[in-house]
């Protein structure tokens, strides 16, 4: 399975606005180079015994604007706001897994007994990051809204997060996670979005 690096943070303060972003990374050897945003619901998917969670893996199914994407994701390891895990992503066959992704749940899981377990809807700014001119990560500003299927209780919360592009140095993203943080606080995160979701949908909790 390939890896997934990223950076990932919790956000108290509003996302700051492009233009101060911009200006900020101007005088160093950073650029952000805005890439919009747009809005994707994520359903994460488990049996109803939690062998998928037992097991330290998500699955995921994406739908947004482009289209309709599954990614199977291990826990990996964390260390401080560094998160390094494996991930299969694929575009969905029709209503059925990618074979990719169903090869791998196999392992875990009978398909048939999956069912939606929390939907994720984020809205998400994203910008390049470049560093002395070559692209070397993504950067997310996340507002998310996380719900039980069919449920009324919702977890309000925000996120930053720092995904390298390919083989970057951590020294690299760190660099970039300083640059935003003269603008607005970045507190690392242990936790992906789906663990964070969930404990708050159990404590009822909004943030």
């Amino acid at each position: 399975m390939p890896a997934e690096r990223e950076l990932k943070f919790s956000l108290v303060d509003p996302a700051p606005p492009e233009a101060e972003l911009l200006a900020v990374a101007a005088p160093g050897p950073y650029a952000f180079v805005p890439q919009g945003t747009a809005v994707h619901v994520d359903r994460y998917y488990d049996d109803d015994a939690g062998a998928l969670a037992t097991a330290g893996v998500a699955l995921r199914r994406r739908e947004a604007a482009d289209g309709t994407l599954a990614a199977l994701k291990t826990l990996g390891t964390v260390v401080g706001a560094l998160h390094v895990r494996d991930e299969v992503e694929a575009p969905m066959e029709g209503d059925d897994w990618p074979t990719p992704v169903a090869r791998r749940l196999a392992e875990h899981v009978a398909l048939w007994q999956l069912r939606p377990r929390v939907e994720v809807a984020t809205e998400r700014t994203t910008y390049r990051v470049v560093f002395e001119g070559r692209p070397v990560a993504l950067l997310a500003f996340d507002e998310v809204r996380a719900r039980r299927p069919g449920g009324e209780r919702e977890a309000l919360f925000a996120e930053a997060e720092l995904e390298a592009l390919g083989e970057v140095d951590e020294a690299v993203l760190v660099g970039a996670a300083e640059v935003v943080e003269q603008l607005v606080r970045l507190t690392p995160s242990a936790v992906t979005k789906l663990q964070r979701a969930e404990a708050l949908l159990v404590l009822g909790a909004a943030f």
